[in-house]
Parts: C-alpha cells; structure tokens; sequence
C-alpha cells in the first residue's frame, strides 16, 4: 500500500475504491462473466433443464450467493420492471 500511495494521492485511491464497489473488477468479476456464459451454455440444451443451472453454479471460488430471480405473473409487469432496472424507465 505505501508503494500505492507513493503512486497516486489517497483521494484518487478512494475514488477507486468507490468505484470498484459500484463495478467490481478483477478476477471474481472475470469469474461471474465465465459463470454466466457456461450458465448459459448449460441450459441451452436440447431438453429444457428441470433445474437450470446458475452463474454461482460454476465459480468454484466464489462464496457469494445470488439473489433469487424476481418473476412476476403479470408478463407486463415484469416487462416495466426489466425497463426500469435497465433503462430507468418509470410507467405511470
């Protein structure tokens, strides 16, 4: 850290610091991309899986657990709220 700091000024550090809390980056978040396509990959077969396979599923390293999924009934619904999680689009 002292070879860091003799680098950069500590307010630049904490804006890193910040950042990264907001965009991880590094190897665990290499790992969840990893996770993600063979999730992907994995489900995507022939015959749809009974139980589909997860990100966390294949981050042998990783101690996080996801969230569960948030489906809703209403397919419109769960259309705004894709719009407002991605885009900030708010129906009135």
């Amino acid at each position: 850290m002292g070879d860091l700091l003799a680098r950069i000024s500590s307010a630049e550090l904490t804006e890193w610091m910040a950042f990264d809390a907001i965009d991880p980056f590094g190897d665990e978040r290499a790992d969840l991309r990893a996770g993600v396509i063979a999730a992907v990959t994995a489900n995507h077969s022939f015959a749809p899986p009974s139980k589909p396979k997860r990100p966390s599923d294949y981050m042998l390293f990783s101690d996080q657990k996801e969230p569960e999924p948030v489906l809703l009934a209403d397919p419109e619904e769960q259309a705004r709220l894709i719009k407002r999680a991605v885009f900030g689009v708010k129906d009135p």
